[in-house]
């Protein structure tokens, strides 16, 4: 079994098309089912997608930081280069890189512009 997609809400798909773009993700597909854009986006050579999905007519905010998901992870070739590129599209660091010994790994976290966590991570 292989990870399809992770669905994440959005309330500004322009905004948040552009923050993953910046991170080197590209749009793979795009329908509108029931008046919601559901975009996906991956990245060359990757499986999986990031699905965005935009309702205009959503009247609940936008709240990642009270749901049950706690953050997406993504492995990268260079940690510090890819968390800079976050920051510089509009997300907010929530860990600075650093070596992570008890997962052999070295990452980072950062917040997306709808709050979703996003960890940024290679191994050791």
């Amino acid at each position: 079994m292989d990870l399809a997609h992770v669905a994440l809400c959005v309330s500004d798909l322009d905004r948040s098309m552009a923050f993953y773009e910046a991170l080197g993700f590209e749009e793979t597909n795009r329908f509108t089912l029931n008046g919601v854009e559901n975009v996906y986006l991956g990245r060359p050579g990757s499986d999986g997608d990031i699905q965005l999905r935009y309702d205009p007519d959503r009247t609940t905010p936008i709240a990642p930081s009270r749901a049950d998901t706690d953050h997406v992870a993504f492995t990268v070739d260079d940690v510090d280069g890819q968390f800079e590129t976050a920051i510089e599209a509009g997300g907010v660091a929530v860990l600075e890189p650093t070596t992570i010994p008890e997962a052999d790994a070295y990452a980072a976290f950062v917040e997306d512009p709808e709050g979703y966590t996003l960890e940024l991570f290679q191994w050791d």
